[in-house]
């Protein structure tokens, strides 16, 4: 399972480069070929923001994920996440609780003003510790697909909500499909 599980997280890898790739090869084309160029200004790419999840029922998860993000143009963005997530399962042998540590790249595209697509790789790490059984750590990687609405609330920030489907999903996921996610972001 963990050889299967790291070729998985090399080929979602592999395949997030090569369409970054490609879409800078397509931006490339684009460039205006004219002498005058505009001031770059890292402040006005980056934006910073993340999330907070709450999941209730025979699955608890508490998640907070802050996120770092760039835009590459004014509709196209990439970013990163580290997560922590409080997890407990009520299995049929007695409550499974862990505490899960990772992170997750992502890439947004805005469709229109306020609607974007969503795409992300997770990597979850944590320790699992059963009634009568050792513990041992896990791995589980994840790949979300989605979208979501961005509310504005000022010039620079706005409030989301994203609705996601884990691609692999398997009985060992901490996710239930559809993943509703809120969270905000605020550009500098």
């Amino acid at each position: 399972m963990k050889n299967r599980s790291t070729k998985s997280f090399y080929l979602y890898i592999g395949i997030f480069c090569l369409s970054s790739l490609s879409f800078f090869q397509t931006l490339k084309a684009q460039v205006n070929t004219e002498n005058t160029r505009p001031e770059y200004n890292l402040k006005s790419h980056l934006y910073f923001g993340g999330g907070f999840g709450l999941q209730f029922g025979s699955m608890t998860l508490i998640e907070v994920s802050p996120l770092v993000g760039y835009k590459i143009t004014p509709k196209f963005s990439l970013g990163i996440s580290p997560t922590y997530k409080y997890y407990k399962y009520n299995a049929y042998y007695g409550n499974v609780k862990t505490n899960v540590f990772g992170g997750s790249m992502f890439a947004r595209y805005s469709i229109f003003e306020n609607i974007f697509a969503h795409v992300e790789y997770e990597s979850l790490f944590y320790n699992i510790k059963g009634p009568s059984y050792p513990t041992y750590m896990q791995q589980y990687n994840s790949f979300f697909v989605g979208g979501g609405y961005n509310q504005r609330i000022g010039e620079n920030s706005g409030m989301y909500i994203m609705v996601l489907w884990n691609l692999n999903d398997t009985p060992d996921s901490p996710y239930i499909n559809p993943i509703i996610r809120v969270g905000f972001s605020v550009g500098l």
